[in-house]
C-alpha cells in the first residue's frame, strides 16, 4: 500500500516541478509561444510515460496479491 502511494506522490511531485518548469518558461518575453512549443509536445509525452509506468505499477501490485 505504502508502494503505492509513493508511486502516486511522487509522479505528481515531478509532474508539477516539469510543469513550472515549463510555464516559466512561457513567461519570458523574449520567448514566444511557439519557440516552446516543442517543450510542451515533449513533456506532454513525459507526463503520458509517467502515467502509463505507474499505472503499470498499481496493476502489478494488484495482480502479485491475487496470485498469493
Amino acid at each position: 500500500m505504502i508502494n503505492k502511494i509513493n508511486a502516486v506522490v511522487g509522479t505528481l511531485f515531478a509532474m508539477t516541478f516539469f510543469s513550472g518548469i515549463t510555464i516559466t518558461l512561457n513567461k519570458s518575453n523574449m520567448i514566444s509561444f511557439f519557440d516552446v512549443l516543442p517543450v510542451y509536445i515533449i513533456m506532454g509525452g513525459t507526463f503520458y510515460m509517467m502515467s502509463v509506468e505507474v499505472m503499470e505499477c498499481l496493476r502489478e501490485d494488484t495482480k502479485k496479491k491475487k496470485k498469493k
